[in-house]
C-alpha cells in the first residue's frame, strides 16, 4: 500500500550513520554527511509470502515489556524517515511457521518505509526482506535518482529464534539509507544476514540491543563495491544483559572507484558480566583507486567481559594467485571468483531458493 504523506525536507543536508563514540576527526570516519531531497511518499513492502499465524497490521508502535530499538542511522535520518511513513506496518508473529515471511519493497520512487516485527515469546521465524528497483528510460535519457529510507524495528520477546535476511539488489539510480533496529528478551537469538549489491549510494547499519539475560545477536553482512558506488556501514551492539553474545562478521570487495566505509562498534555497558562479544570485517581491495576505511571499536564498561575485534585489508595475495594461475585461472577470473565466494558463502544461509538464485544472477550480470 502507497500513500501521498510527504515531508517538507526538500534537498536537506543531513549528517547519518555516526559513530557512537567519536575518533580522530581527520580520519573521516565519525559520519557520513548527504543532502538529498527527503519529500518522500510512504511505500510499504509487498507481502510476497505471509505464512499462516503472523499478523499484519497498520501502525508505527507496539506494546512491549521490551525497551525501544535504537537507531543506527541517526536520530534526525530516523525521524525524516519516519514522520514520512505516517502509516507503518507491523508483522505480529504469533506463532512458528515452517516458510519464511518474505516482504519485497521495489525502490523505484522517492519513498520511505517504516515497518515493525514483533516476535511474541517461544516463538522461532524466518523473515527475508528483498530490494530492488530498476528505472527504465527511453534510449539516451538519463534516469532520475531516486531516494529510499527504510527503518525496520525489531522486538524479539523471551526465547524467540529470528533470522532475518536482507538482500539489496537494486539499479544504480537508487540511493538507499537502510537501517535495521533490533531488541533482544531473555534468551532470544537474532541473526541477521545483509547482502548489499546495488545502488548507487548505501547507508545501511543496525544497531542491536541486548537486554535481556543469554540474549544474543549474530550478523553476516556481505557487499560489493564497484564502479562509483559508495556504501557506508554503521553496526552496533550492546551488551546490557548477563551472559550475553554478539558476534559480527563484515566480508567484501572494493573496486574500480568506489567507497567503503565501516564502523562496527561492541558495547560492553557496566552490569553485562559474562558476556562475549567479537567482530571481524574483511575488504579484497581490488583498486587502488577504490577507497576503503574501516573502524571497529570496542567499549568496555564491564571486567568480566570476553570481546574481540579486527580488520584487514588486502590485495590477492601472490601465492594465491599463483595457485590460481597453476590450474588455468587468470587473474581476472580469480578475482570474480574470491568476489563471489563472499557473497554466496553469506547467500548460503537464506532459505528460499528463488531468492538465492536471483542473487545469483544478479552476480553473474553485474
Amino acid at each position: 500500500m502507497n500513500n501521498t504523506n510527504t515531508t517538507s525536507a526538500e534537498n536537506a543536508a543531513i549528517d547519518i550513520n555516526p559513530i557512537p563514540y567519536l575518533t580522530w576527526t581527520w580520519l573521516k570516519i565519525n559520519k557520513d554527511s548527504v543532502s538529498y531531497d527527503f519529500n518522500l511518499s510512504e511505500k510499504q513492502g509487498i507481502d510476497v509470502q505471509l505464512p499462516e499465524g503472523i499478523k499484519v497490521s497498520s501502525g508505527k508502535s507496539i506494546e512491549s515489556q521490551l525497551s525501544e530499538p535504537k537507531f543506527s542511522i541517526g536520530d534526525q535520518a530516523a525521524k525524516l524517515i519516519s514522520d514520512t511513513a505516517s502509516e507503518g506496518k507491523i508483522y505480529t508473529i504469533e506463532k512458528s511457521a515452517d516458510q519464511p515471511l518474505i516482504i519485497r519493497i521495489k525502490l523505484d520512487s522517492n519513498s520511505a518505509t517504516h515497518q515493525i516485527i514483533h516476535a511474541k515469546a517461544g516463538i522461532s521465524a524466518n523473515i527475508i526482506i528483498v530490494y530492488d528497483g530498476w528505472l527504465s528510460s527511453p534510449e539516451g535519457v538519463s534516469k532520475p535518482q531516486v531516494l529510499s529510507g527504510v527503518i525496520t524495528k525489531v522486538y524479539a520477546e523471551d526465547d524467540t529464534k529470528l533470522h532475518i535476511s536482507k538482500v539489496q539488489l537494486c539499479g544504480k539510480t537508487v540511493n538507499q539509507i537502510d537501517d535495521t533496529a533490533v531488541v533482544c528478551g531473555e534468551r532470544a537469538k537474532v541473526s541477521l544476514t545483509q547482502i548489499e549489491l546495488g545502488a548507487s549510494h548505501i547507508d545501511a547499519g543496525f544497531h542491536a540491543t541486548l537486554e535481556g539475560y543469554q540474549s544474543s545477536f549474530y550478523s553476516d553482512t556481505a557487499y560489493i563495491c564497484q564502479e562509483n558506488q559508495y556504501l557506508d556501514m554503521n553496526q552496533v551492539v550492546v551488551h546490557k544483559g548477563k551472559k550475553t553474545v554478539c558476534d559480527m562478521k563484515t566480508h567484501g570487495t572494493a573496486k574500480d572507484e568506489s567507497s567503503k566505509t565501516y564502523r562496527g562498534t561492541i558495547d560492553m555497558v557496566k552490569g553485562c558480566a559474562g558476556s562475549v562479544g567479537n567482530e571481524i570485517e574483511t575488504t579484497l581491495l581490488l583498486s587502488p583507486k577504490a577507497v576503503v576505511k574501516a573502524a571497529p571499536i570496542i567499549l568496555c564498561g564491564e571486567e568480566d567481559i570476553s570481546a574481540e575485534h579486527g580488520s584487514t585489508i588486502g590485495k590477492l595475495s601472490n601465492e594465491m594467485l599463483f595457485y590460481m594461475n597453476s590450474r588455468g585461472i587468470d587473474q581476472k577470473t580469480a578475482e570474480e571468483l574470491l568476489t563471489n565466494a563472499k557473497v554466496t558463502a553469506a547467500a548460503a544461509t537464506i532459505e528460499d531458493e528463488e531468492i538465492k538464485n536471483e542473487i545469483l544472477e544478479y552476480l553473474n550480470g553485474k
